[in-house]
């Protein structure tokens, strides 16, 4: 059995553990002070928009209300996946996690139909060798913004988050904008778990 003296010391160890992660610049503003147009067009591998990474071909990086559409609750500029006219495009960032620990990523999905794209739209989120698909209809000429959430478990010290979009973009919208990431409610590191396991000593 534990000396309850090394059994407090773990549980404070244990409890006193900090839990990592937060996304850079969620809602992929500017840096401040630069002077970007409300409409960009960024190809794969920039890194112009603080803290993200772009992949495949790309993303359009704008602001919604410069071209008559509603913007998202977060405000300010938002990224369409499907880019341009290419059939596949993305973001990702890497940032500290804490292994076995449970994180939820939330984030604001859009789409709409005009200049042809029909008003759907289909992304993947991933994440630690974890991926979920989401998708959207939207019969409306004005973007429709839901929140979505996404979870996964960390397996490593350093986890990279993708979003991604392979539909032709020629027929399809796919915004997203304020990405946060929060451990998961009910999300307790297996450190915490075996200071609890200490703490039921039993009874002599």
């Amino acid at each position: 059995m534990m000396p309850i003296r090394l059994c407090g010391v773990a549980c404070a160890l244990c409890f006193g553990h900090a839990v990592l992660g937060s996304i850079v610049n969620g809602g992929f503003e500017p840096t401040p002070g630069s002077d970007v147009p409300a409409y960009l067009t960024l190809g794969g591998g920039s890194t112009a928009i603080n803290g993200w990474t772009t992949t495949d071909m790309g993303v359009e990086w704008f602001v919604p209300s410069a071209f008559g559409l509603t913007n998202s609750s977060n405000g300010g500029w938002v990224l369409d996946l499907a880019s341009n006219s290419f059939f596949a495009g993305g973001v990702t960032q890497t940032f500290a996690t804490d292994v076995n620990t449970s994180y939820r990523v939330d984030f604001e999905f859009a789409s709409h139909r005009a200049s042809g794209r029909d008003g759907t739209a289909e992304i993947v989120v991933s994440a630690a060798g974890t991926s979920q698909l989401f998708s959207i209809s939207n019969s409306s000429s004005n973007t429709l913004w839901e929140s979505r959430s996404f979870t996964f478990i960390a397996t490593s010290t350093s986890t990279t988050l993708s979003f991604r979009n392979t539909q032709s973009a020629v027929e399809h919208f796919a915004y997203i904008d304020g990405v946060s990431m929060v451990p998961a409610p009910g999300a307790v590191h297996i450190g915490v778990l075996a200071g609890i396991g200490c703490l039921r000593r039993p009874r002599r």
